[in-house]
């Protein structure tokens, strides 16, 4: 009944139209679910799902905690799984008000004031955003989103991959967000790049390539069409061996841990991921794996920075304004979030803390949908996160 009330409450409000292929992967398992909607101060119109408490906690509304999904990712990330290893579930169930933001330019949140992402005359406007973007607006305009609607002074925020990238952007550009952070967890942490490997590392090799087909083709989005969707769910469903193929392709830029994979998922993350991104977020990264080390803003080139930023080279992000109390939760086998990385990461953070997995071939994917996810990585993240 209450399941009900609270899908029929969210329908009714006719500037919403609820997903229910999404609604499906939380109300199947008993939990509440709704979606809201915000704009950004640049104007991109972003939804948040909201799991506002577990089955056990039934309107007992505890702290809010963001979990902010990564690179070709959208929230329905943290609901692929089984409760006991989903992590929209787990902190639900653990007494928290869990709200999943979907990044600008995914499935979800691919709505813009003035802009329209399909149309030819407003691609190029639409799309042209980097991570820089999704931390300084779509992540403050989250967090007081959230703060207002709950009330609370402040929040929790876990994120994996690029969602840890937008924290430290939004934390370092805008500080007084600190203050609004009570708790980060960074899983897979994303700031410095300089020893990637693996076939992310071949292809960070083509990115002044990929910047000059864009504007050639006039195309400014990766992975963003329903066709690849309908493409993949069709292919993965056929049978074991085909799932097996998918499973490779999923795991493709972070090396497969077979002892990890849950091939019962596959179906379900190739009906959602890849949920799409701007063509200058992959850009922005193959640039920080290039640029000696540094953590910075969008590279436009010596001329154009000048005029952006009114400096020759861009500025790096200063992560000593970085109050809030983080913990680096990193793997050894993360092609992707490499452990030098995370190293330089740490000592540049003020108030840090690491963990590192207790599994030798644990990986970037893995954090999200490991068969031991839950006592490799949530288990410990959460007993941090309540003492």
């Amino acid at each position: 009944m209450l399941i009900e009330i609270i899908l029929s409450s969210y329908q009714s409000e006719g500037s919403h139209e609820l997903n229910t292929s999404q609604a499906d992967l939380v109300l199947r398992h008993g939990y509440p679910f709704d979606v809201h909607e915000l704009t950004t101060e640049d104007g991109y119109v972003l939804s948040l799902f909201r799991i506002p408490f577990g089955k056990k906690d039934i309107h007992q509304l505890g702290p809010p905690v963001i979990l902010q999904h990564g690179l070709q990712c959208s929230a329905a990330c943290w609901l692929f799984s089984e409760p006991d290893k989903g992590l929209g579930f787990i902190m639900a169930d653990q007494g928290y008000d869990v709200w999943m933001p979907n990044s600008r330019g995914t499935t979800y949140s691919r709505k813009h004031r003035t802009l329209d992402p399909n149309s030819w005359f407003d691609e190029d406007k639409y799309w042209d955003f980097s991570f820089h973007e999704l931390g300084y607006y779509d992540l403050s305009a989250s967090i007081d989103y959230i703060l207002k609607t709950t009330g609370h002074e402040a929040l929790y925020y876990i994120g994996h991959s690029e969602g840890t990238t937008q924290f430290f952007v939004l934390m370092s550009s805008r500080p007084n967000y600190n203050q609004k952070v009570l708790h980060m967890s960074a899983l897979a942490p994303i700031a410095f790049m300089e020893n990637i490997s693996g076939p992310e590392k071949f292809n960070t090799l083509f990115a002044p390539a990929l910047s000059r087909l864009s504007e050639f083709f006039h195309s400014y989005s990766v992975l963003s069409g329903s066709f690849l969707h309908f493409l993949l769910r069709l292919v993965c469903n056929l049978n074991l061996s085909t799932q097996k193929l998918c499973s490779h392709v999923i795991y493709l830029t972070s090396e497969q841990d077979p002892q990890q994979v849950n091939s019962t998922l596959i179906p379900t993350v190739t009906s959602f991921v890849p949920a799409g991104t701007s063509l200058k977020q992959l850009i922005h990264y193959t640039q920080l794996a290039h640029n000696g080390g540094k953590f910075t803003q969008y590279d436009y080139g010596k001329p154009i920075n000048k005029i952006v930023y009114r400096q020759e080279d861009p500025p790096e992000y200063d992560l000593s304004k970085i109050t809030t109390p983080v913990v680096l939760h990193h793997a050894s086998n993360d092609w992707i979030s490499d452990t030098k990385d995370v190293m330089t990461l740490y000592k540049q953070l003020p108030n840090c803390s690491k963990v590192l997995i207790p599994l030798p071939n644990f990986n970037h994917m893995d954090f999200m949908w490991a068969i031991d996810v839950w006592k490799l990585v949530y288990e410990p993240m959460i007993n941090i996160l309540k003492h």
